[in-house]
């Protein structure tokens, strides 16, 4: 009975080993579409994207004492590491590079200039003063989020006509 057992086990265990094997293991993703590789990148963008909007919020609002702007950055690191695990397209890995910095941008404007700006308000009892300083961080993080943007989109339109990605599906800048 115990024999029966031990080879049943390992006849599973071998299966899996072949499987994972055949997969490519469970660390890296796959994509036998450009499009699917594209929808990946952008999703995870837009989801960062969507947390600068919520720390924009709170940052200047009455909120924005009790809000731990760790928070975002954490959830921001969460999107950046899927992006890095990412393998290269057909050996192409200038799109994912391009994404993982920009990534890298949103991450540093929010323990950066985003952090400053929460600072300001709360310690700064001056509105007029506080708003002068934070006016000046977010023109320079404008500059610079362009530049980041730009570089980006760059990227994603050459990987888009490379692999041949239909032009509605590539947003205009």
């Amino acid at each position: 009975m115990q024999m029966k057992h031990f080879l049943m086990m390992a006849t599973l265990f071998t299966g899996l080993i072949a499987g994972l094997t055949a997969c490519g293991g469970t660390d890296k993703k796959g994509f036998a579409k450009a499009e699917d590789y594209d929808q990946y990148i952008t999703s995870s963008i837009t989801r960062m994207q969507q947390t600068l909007f919520a720390v924009q919020k709170v940052t200047g609002s009455e909120e924005q004492g009790t809000t731990d702007l760790g928070k975002f950055a954490s959830q921001i690191d969460s999107a950046t590491t899927g992006l890095k695990q990412l393998p290269d397209y057909n050996g192409n890995t200038s799109y994912r590079d391009a994404a993982v910095r920009l990534a890298e941008f949103y991450k540093r404007s929010v323990s950066g200039p985003y952090a400053e700006i929460a600072k300001i308000y709360k310690e700064v009892k001056d509105s007029a003063l506080a708003d002068n300083r934070v006016n000046e961080l977010i023109i320079k993080l404008q500059e610079e989020e362009t530049l980041a943007d730009d570089a980006f989109i760059k990227e994603r339109e050459a990987f888009a006509a490379k692999n041949k990605i239909a032009p509605e599906e590539v947003p205009a800048k």
